[in-house]
Formats: C-alpha cells, structure tokens, sequence
C-alpha cells in the first residue's frame, strides 16, 4: 500500500469519526476561546520548554532506526549518543506501588472516592509518589508509572473495574483525580517528581470484550459525561501521560483516531505530555478490530493520530516497514520520540543529583510511620454507614461476652493492582484485636517457595525471596515451601489466578506425593488480577512442608502470590475480655457446602452477636471480566438470612470491592457497614467504626441499584438512559452520596449571592452546618444544580459541588461555594450546532447530605449566554469553589 492508498484509509477513518460523538470542525460558543489554556499547576512553561528544546536536539542526533527503537515501553540504549536504556512502564501506582514489601497500601480508588475529600487524595499520592521516587533513587526502577488515575467513569456496576475508578459522577471523579495527579507529579516548577496516567481514553467501560469493543457514543453523552474528568487531568493537573484504550468509539480504535488523541488533547486542552497506547493496543487495531489489514499500517496510523508510543513492540516492530511503504513519515515518529523524551528529561534524569529536588528522598520513607498512620486514616475515612436501625452502633465491647465473626471476606482483600505491605489488617483480624483477642496466622509469599519443578526454574532461584509471584505455570508444576503451623488453623487462602477456566491446585504435605490436605478449584480471572481462594483445612495438625500441585487444561497457566493459614475457632481471649469465634460459612463462589455452613449457623446461635463479613473480590469481577448479576455471588444471601434467623443480632459489614444489590439484608439486618477494600489498613478502620473508635463519614461515591433490572442494557453508553443519579428515575437501594453517622448535622441559613447568574459572572452559595449531636464527627456538604428547563433531556440534577468539613459536637461551619456561569453543569452540547449551548431561565440550588437528601433549597434566574461569553471550554480554574469559614 502507498502513501496515497493510506491516506484515502484515513480519509474514510476521520469521515467515520465525524459521524459519530467526534463532531469536527467544531463551532465554539460565543466567544469561546479556541487557545488551550496555559496550565496552571506544575511544571513552568520556561521548564517544558527547556525540557522540549534538549529532547528534541538529542533527537536530531539519533538514526530513524534509533528513533524507532525508543517508541516502545522498553527503550534501549544508543550507546552511539549516550542515552541510557529506560523502562516506562515503572509498574503501577494505582492505590500505592505495587511491589514486594516495604510498600504502603492505600485504600482502592472506588475506596478513596467514599472520602470525598480532595486534600486527603493528595496527601495519599505525595506518599506514593515519595516511595517510588526512593525505590529509583536507591534502585532505578523508572519513574513514569501506568496509574493512577483511571478515569473510565463508572456508568455501570457491572464493569469488571469498579474498584479502579472514584465513582459515577464527573465533578467528583474529575476533583479526585486532578489530586492523585498532583500528588504523584510534584509541584516543583522545574522537576516532575513522578509521571501520573490518566486512562483509558476513552469509553473504555467493558472487559469481556475488551480487545474488540465499539463504543457507540453520542455526542452529548461523550461532551458532558466521558469527557470531562480527562480535560480535568490536563487543565487542572497538568497529567503528563494518557493512555489511550483498547476499544473503538463510533468505529475508530481509540489508538488510531486523530480527533481524540491530537484535536481533543492537544488542540483544544493543551496537553503537553506523551500519550501511550494500553498494552498492546496497537496490534489489536489488527488483531482485535481488524481496522486495518497490517501491523505497519497499524503502527503509522497510530503514530500519526498522536499515539507517541505504544506498550508493547509493535512499533518498534513495525514502524520501519511502515516508513519504506510510505505510510508514515520520519518526522512523524521524531515528534512521538521527543514528546517522551522530554517528560524524562522533566523528571530530572539527565541532571545532578543536587538540582533535582526530589533526588534526596530516600527508603526511610517507604512503609513509615507517617505513611502507615496515612493509609490508617484514609481507611477510615472510606468506611461507609449504610444503615444503623436503632442506633446499634457502635457497639460496646464491655457488654459482649461472645462474638461470631462470620462470611468468606473476613481475609484480608488488596483490591486490583495491589502490593504487598509487610502489615495488613483483616477485618477478622481487626475485629478481633478490638477485643483484644490475639490472632495467630502463617502468611507465605509465593517467592519463598524452597522446591519447584524444572520447568519453573527459570523464574527464580529456589529460596531467595526475591519473586513477587511465580508466573506462567504449567500443567503438572510443583512449588515447595518450608515447613508451616498448622496446629489451630481452620482454613487455607490462596492469592493466585488462572488463565483458562478448569484449573486446580492440590496442597500435599510433607513430600510431592504426601497427604492430600485440600484441593482448590481456581476460577479464571484476568491475568493482572489475582483471586482469593479458601478452602477448609480438616483438623491438621503440627508443622508440615507445602507442596503446590498445578492442574490445567491444555494451554492453561496460573500465577501465584501467596497462600496464607487462617485461625481456627475458638480464639483464646483475654482474661475479661469475649471469646470471638470464626466460621467462613461460605465461599465467595462455588456451590454450598453444608458442613461448613451449618457450622456457622451454629456458632451464630451461640453468640451475643454476629459480625458477617461478605462481599466479592476479583474472582468475580476484574480487569477482563465482567460481571452479570449485582448482588452477594455463591451461596452469601443465603447464609445471611440463616444467620440472622439464628441470632437477629446480626451486623452485616461488606468487605467488598464493588456495589452490591442487598435488597433483603437493607429490609432485614439492623446494621450495614461498607468498606470498598480498604487497604492495609482495612481491618482496624472496620473495627474502629464498629466499636465506636471513629465515627463514619464515608459517602458513597456511586449509586448503589436494587437489582440489574433497573439497568440499561451493559453496552449502552447513552448516559441519559437513565445511568448514575443524574438521570435515574427509579427508586435506588441507596443514591449516590449516602453516608450515615453517629451524630447528626443541621442544615440552614441558605445565602445566594445575587438573584441572576449573567455571562461572565458568578454566585456564591452559602450554607451554615451544625452538628447537633453528641459525638463529633464530619460531613460531605454536596452542592447539586438542576438546569433550567431546555429542549433536550438534562440532568435530574447534577453535582457542581462539595467540601468535606469537620465538627465538633456543637461546632457551626459555613461553606460557601462560587458558582461561574461557565460551570460545565449548566450547559449541554448542542449537536446540529457542535458547541456548548444552555438554556436561560430559573436554575435550581440544592445543598445536602447526598443526592438523595437535599436540605436546603434556592434558585437564581440564569441568564442568556452574550456576545463575549463562552462554556464550559473558556473556564481556566476549578468549576465551582468551596471555602469554608
């Protein structure tokens, strides 16, 4: 094919485009200012510019060969010039590093998105970004990490990555993010400290068929929804990667479309960094979409709509050919080449140590105190209320005389893209601890591992500790591991994940071919995600060598991280203090076993109360894995209602990492406590609301459905078909924003302003906040806006909005929010006319404790857009701003 033939492929790709959601050429509002704004945050425009000038003179100096060779994650090194080889695929830093210990573990993203706070997200990230810059201070392990933030906003809960985004709604998600950014890059005007990513661009919202998915968007749906967090990152956070994704939107591979990876970003937001396509997303606009018939035309399509490299090799496979056929000029890839070039040259690579500010951090920050006290607090601040019938917590350790801890997510859960922190806290653990239980456990990691068969001998040196898990198993593989207690333990959990559906392990002891203690059966997940598997253990005793036998179908292989041994009931208490009780009852899949949950029925009988602990994990849903129901999986509701029939004392805390349909259990059960994976830390932050030693604030950060019956169907991304809150009409199990606590607050003196919002101006919005209880505590003050009524469907109402404050008993705040008239909020895009357009008239004010709990009401006529105004687009700072006095 020659450049001609290209072209007319391309031709016909942008046509496609515009059909669809990508309207070119576009019409801005009256007086819209088409210049991308100069960012505001980070790095200097003398810096990036300096940064620019020096990659792009190094450039100059390399061969095409040599400029191809550097598209890639994996970019070596020309020796020829001096330019050292460089990894930039750091690794992943989506809720903390993920690594071998030490490590902090942060609370999972859909976790950090219940604070609702903006300072504590940024605070979490410094700490992040601190420990990554101490390992490649110490070890040179790269900077430019894949995460966070992804920003693929959760308009459905049946998406297999849930736990990896904030939540549903633009402005929070969009708020949230632009802080984990923050965090991670630094605010040195000179020197990024690391690289944040923001992904998956765009409509990246499935995964059983990721590699292949088209997005069929509309144009309001992909402006004033899927949009919007993205622009954030870069207008408000200066992000200096983005990801391009794997799915099609309206046709075109997101990889391969001009309009979203060089019109949107650059043109029209300004962004200044590099964009990497999702691994290997390049080759799958072949093999996935089949867009085009070859990997070079593959590889200079992507190049030329602005893909500056790809995870993975297919550039550097591929973009020479591409060249000697004409399809993509030199030019084109020394543009790509300098756009990553520059980002390492902003990280402080090629500079002295002493002028780079972040260059002195070294490993005594990694798992610190400050760091474990800050996943703590973030844990905490996380923990959601859902329901608390008769004020039954906190509870009262000092009236308890036994407690049945009971449910398969008792364990410890790490969420998706985890590491491993040399301290964490299960609920069991946590609970148990509060009432000053001891409990014992053995925890393996799969790199102590002592034995493995010859075909594994390649991943490891028998012994050394250095594996962060054994990949790529085989049929018929063997780990040997030294000798573990079992004396007392009740029940075995695996981390670990096969490829193909049928796989199992068999736990020997002793010797290769010694007693059979358990078989488990491995579900298949994605290949980044690990599942946790339990399995009961039968009464073993003494100490006796593991030995991990893997069983698959053909082609099939596992991976593994750990396997932990869990206590066996009765934990010894101390003296004065209940006897806690275990049972699993269940597994979070899988079919009933009735011993095992009879056993924890019986030992709910017993008790002076029930803790159940239920939830699901990435064994249900994962990156690349969908799930088709939204409530409890397994046999997990039925062992719910036989454990409240047996003691209706019987608090339901979900340790799980999505939404949940509990329909019956919100009738039924007097408590409801929710935590969303919550870190290392996750065991004492639950037990620390259970018992009265914190008070909950968490808000909920997506709505949470009654059955998959009041969704649309999974692969409509029309957000006006009644996705999320804004445009939901049924009745939730709870509404975006719901949170309880164990005091209450008063909502009053409502001020506005002025009574017009005019082109160019804006309104502050004013409200008095008093906790009129008796326990101090924090409340998420929600700012919502219902537009005025308008041609086309708006919103039910739509978050502008919010502020996280503390009070204490008796304690007033005022929190005073300025809302512009180019708040994106209050316009919508006009299709036939492709610009932001709104509609004058009365707009609705509305300040409360969620979505659903509106407190105070006002209103303010919105005037009519003139001649110098413009939208959402001409706004250069936060949309609406909270002050707090």
């Amino acid at each position: 094919m020659n450049r001609r033939e290209f072209g007319a492929i391309w031709t016909a790709a942008a046509a496609l485009v515009m059909t669809g959601c990508h309207s070119m050429p576009e019409t801005p509002a009256s007086g819209m200012n088409m210049t991308p704004p100069a960012p505001r945050n980070g790095i200097s425009a003398q810096a990036y510019h300096k940064a620019w000038n020096r990659a792009a003179a190094w450039v100059a100096k390399m061969t095409l060969d040599e400029k191809i060779s550097q598209t890639g994650n994996r970019a070596p090194a020309i020796e020829r010039i001096g330019l050292p080889a460089y990894q930039y695929y750091a690794g992943e830093a989506l809720h903390g590093l993920r690594r071998l210990p030490p490590v902090t573990l942060f609370p999972t993203p859909t976790a950090l998105g219940c604070t609702w706070n903006r300072g504590l997200l940024r605070r979490v990230f410094q700490a992040v970004s601190s420990e990554a810059r101490a390992y490649h201070n110490v070890h040179g392990v790269g900077l430019t990490y894949y995460s966070p933030p992804l920003l693929n906003i959760t308009r459905d809960p049946r998406w297999g990555r849930c736990q990896e985004v904030y939540g549903e709604d633009t402005c929070h998600v969009g708020s949230l993010a632009v802080e984990s950014v923050r965090g991670m890059q630094g605010d040195n005007p000179d020197y990024l400290k690391t690289t944040a990513c923001a992904k998956a661009l765009i409509c990246n919202n499935t995964e059983n068929n990721r590699h292949r998915a088209d997005a069929s968007v509309d144009s309001r749906s992909f402006r004033e929804y899927y949009t919007r967090a993205y622009r954030a990152c870069i207008i408000d956070g200066d992000v200096f990667t983005m990801m391009g994704a794997y799915n099609a939107i309206n046709g075109v591979p997101c990889c391969a479309d001009h309009f979203l990876l060089t019109h949107l970003l650059r043109d029209r937001w300004g962004f200044r960094g590099y964009v990497v396509s999702d691994c290997d997303a390049i080759a799958n606009i072949v093999n996935g979409h089949h867009y085009v018939p070859t990997l070079p035309q593959a590889a200079a399509l992507g190049i030329q709509a602005g893909c500056d490299q790809n995870c993975g090799d297919t550039f550097q496979q591929h973009l020479r050919r591409a060249v000697d056929l004409n399809l993509v000029s030199a030019a084109d890839i020394s543009r790509a080449v300098v756009r990553a070039l520059t980002v390492r040259f902003l990280l402080g690579e090629f500079d002295r140590a002493e002028t780079v500010p972040y260059s002195s951090i070294s490993m005594d920050v990694v798992d610190s105190p400050a760091h474990r006290h800050l996943a703590l607090e973030a844990a905490r601040q996380s923990v959601v209320l859902l329901k608390n019938e008769n004020h039954l917590l906190p509870l009262n350790p000092a009236k308890l005389q036994s407690v049945a801890v009971i449910g398969p997510t008792a364990g410890f859960e790490a969420g998706s893209y985890a590491g491993f922190p040399a301290v964490h806290v299960s609920p069991l653990d946590g609970i148990a601890a509060a009432l000053g239980v001891d409990v014992s456990r053995g925890l393996v990691r799969a790199g102590q591992a002592v034995g493995l068969s010859p075909n594994l001998q390649d991943q490891g040196a028998p012994g050394s500790g250095t594996n962060l898990d054994f990949s790529r198993i085989p049929n018929g593989s063997w780990l040997e591991f030294p000798p573990q207690d079992f004396t007392n333990k009740q029940e075995m959990v695996l981390r670990v994940v096969s490829l193909k559906p049928g796989g199992n392990i068999a736990v020997h002891l002793d010797d290769q071919d010694g007693p059979r203690a358990v078989k488990l059966e491995i579900p298949p997940g994605g290949w980044r995600n690990y599942a946790t598997v339990t399995a009961p253990l039968g009464g073993i005793t003494g100490r006796h060598k593991v030995f991990l036998r893997f069983s698959c179908p053909a082609g099939g292989l596992f991976k593994i991280r750990l396997f932990e041994l869990l206590p066996r009931p009765p934990m010894a208490p101390r003296a004065g203090k209940p006897t806690v009780v275990y049972h699993s009852g269940c597994g979070i899949r899988g079919e009933k076993d009735e011993k095992a949950f009879l056993e924890a029925v019986r030992a709910a009988g017993k008790a002076d109360l029930v803790i159940m602990v239920c939830g699901i994990d990435q064994s249900v849903d994962c990156e690349g894995m969908d799930r088709n129901t939204i409530g409890l999986t397994g046999p997990q509701h039925e062992l719910i209602r036989a454990v409240h029939a047996a003691n209706p004392q019987t608090v339901l805390v979900l340790n799980t990492n999505n939404s949940l349909a509990i329909n019956w259990e919100q009738r039924n059960l007097p408590a409801i406590v929710c935590s969303l994976f919550a870190g290392q830390a996750q065991g004492t932050a639950i037990a620390d609301v259970l018992f009265g030693n914190y008070n909950p604030c968490g808000k909920l950060p997506t709505t949470w459905f009654q059955s998959s019956d009041q969704l649309p169907p999974f692969h409509n991304y029309d957000i006006m078909q009644g996705r999320t809150y804004m445009y939901f009409e049924g009745e939730p199990l709870y509404p975006f924003g719901h949170g309880l606590s164990y005091t209450q607050f008063k909502y009053g003196g409502l001020r506005i302003s002025g009574d017009t919002l005019r082109s160019g101006g804006m309104v502050e919005v004013s409200a008095k906040i008093t906790n009129v209880g008796r326990r101090d505590g924090a409340e998420v003050v929600q700012f919502y806006i219902a537009a005025p009524p308008s041609p086309v469907k708006r919103p039910i109402k739509q978050l502008v909005g919010f502020e996280r404050i503390e009070l204490k008993a008796g304690e007033s705040k005022t929190v005073t929010f300025t809302l512009p008239f180019a708040e994106q909020a209050l316009w919508y895009w006009h299709e036939k006319q492709r610009k932001f357009v709104l509609t004058p008239g009365i707009l609705k004010l509305m300040i409360g404790g969620s979505s659903a709990d509106i407190r105070l009401h006002g209103e303010v006529t919105l005037e009519p857009a003139g001649g110098k105004s413009g939208g959402p687009d001409t706004l250069t700072s936060p949309a609406t701003i909270a002050r707090v006095s």
